[in-house]
């Protein structure tokens, strides 16, 4: 028995992601004119827990896949920092035959390959914080 996918499923957070703090109706407009602009059907966003480190919505909405086409996440950013749990995600999103589509950057993940560009990105910033802010004055220091 198959059954019919109809949708994607937008998914917001009122927390910062990436630097920014977007207010959740403001994410909702955007992925309303995402989907309007690429032609999707888009149902009603859920949004994530205010909780530090908390992702229980994402992770319950990635388990509970049926009928839907695909998600849409407002950022990349607001992913789990962690790698780890990144990787379940997408292994149960592209496991179910969904499209996992990222607005703010425009970049859709249908097949494991895409998911590359997305985790070298995510990798990068997360090693911003331990790069030197700038050129030391003493040339001696570069020695």
């Amino acid at each position: 028995m198959t059954t019919e996918r109809w949708g994607y499923r937008g998914y917001v957070s009122c927390r910062e992601f990436g630097g920014l703090r977007m207010p959740v109706p403001v994410q909702s407009v955007m992925l309303r004119d995402y989907c309007a602009r690429n032609g999707l059907i888009y149902k009603l966003h859920v949004n994530e827990n205010e909780f530090p480190h908390s992702y229980m919505v994402l992770e319950g909405m990635v388990s509970a896949l049926e009928g839907l086409q695909g998600i849409l996440v407002f950022s990349m950013f607001m992913l789990p920092k962690r790698a780890e749990r990144r990787h379940r995600i997408y292994e149960r999103v592209l496991g179910a035959g969904v499209e996992f589509h990222l607005v703010l950057e425009d970049f859709v993940i249908r097949k494991p390959a895409d998911v590359t560009p997305v985790e070298e990105i995510l990798s990068t910033r997360a090693l911003l914080p331990y790069c030197p802010a700038g050129v030391p004055d003493d040339p001696h220091v570069w020695r």
